[in-house]
């Protein structure tokens, strides 16, 4: 089986996590270079999101792939 995630999708994930940082928790210095990072970076067209998605779906195809020797090699009973 193979899952595969698209750029748009991997940037939708992005976006949710940085939603859910409260800005209470940082400086205003910090929100502001996150903000910027986040304008400049964080685009679908950019090479740094092309190399975040490749990474998430390496990273997802390793832990499947991990998952499925484990579940060969030790019953679920045990």
């Amino acid at each position: 089986m193979k899952v595969e995630f698209t750029i748009d999708e991997v940037l939708a994930m992005a976006n949710s996590v940085l939603d859910g940082l409260s800005e209470e928790q940082f400086s205003r210095g910090d929100v502001a270079a996150i903000r910027r990072w986040r304008n400049e970076h964080l685009t679908a067209r950019s090479d740094e999101m092309a190399r975040l998605t490749e990474k998430v779906n390496e990273e997802v195809q390793r832990t499947h792939d991990h998952s499925m020797k484990s579940g060969i090699q030790k019953p679920d009973w045990v």
